[in-house]
Formats: structure tokens, sequence, C-alpha cells
């Protein structure tokens, strides 16, 4: 089994427990939900839940191209723009 496939199930195990406590029932919106609700979690306990989400962004960059990968990690930036409008 491949580092990205192992990675990816433990991912799946995450996401299958978070729709059970939730009741959230399509992959997307589980992952979306996740996703908030760890800022909330990170907020709570003080962390920096951009930094973390950058963080996570580039070791998910560099592992598609090599799953190996421990070198320096890519600059990602985060731009939030509030919107007057609420759609998506």
């Amino acid at each position: 089994m491949s580092r990205n496939l192992q990675r990816a199930l433990w991912a799946e195990s995450s996401l299958e427990h978070f729709a059970v406590l939730t009741g959230v029932d399509d992959d997307a919106d589980a992952v979306a939900d996740l996703i908030a609700n760890l800022g909330h979690y990170c907020q709570m306990k003080g962390l920096d839940y951009l930094a973390c989400v950058r963080t996570g962004i580039g070791h998910w960059h560099v592992e598609q191209v090599d799953p190996e990968f421990f070198g320096a990690m890519p600059h990602i930036t985060i731009t939030i723009k509030e919107s007057t409008s609420h759609a998506d």
C-alpha cells in the first residue's frame, strides 16, 4: 500500500466517524464541515488555525510529488476576502 493511500485511508476513517457524529452524508460537505470545525477547535485551544492549514496544504502538495518528502516546504498563502454576497 502506498504511503498516500494509507494517509487517505486514515482521513477516510476520521471522516466516517465525523459523519456519524454530525449526520453529514455527503463526502464534500463532510470534508468542508470538518475543516471548519477544526478551525473552531484551534480557536478553543489557542492554535494558529491558518498556520496549521498552510502546513497541511504544504504537506499534501509535496506528498503528491514525493510521498517520502522531508525537504523544504513550499510557501502557501491563504487570502480571505469578505463578501457582501452569501452565494458560494
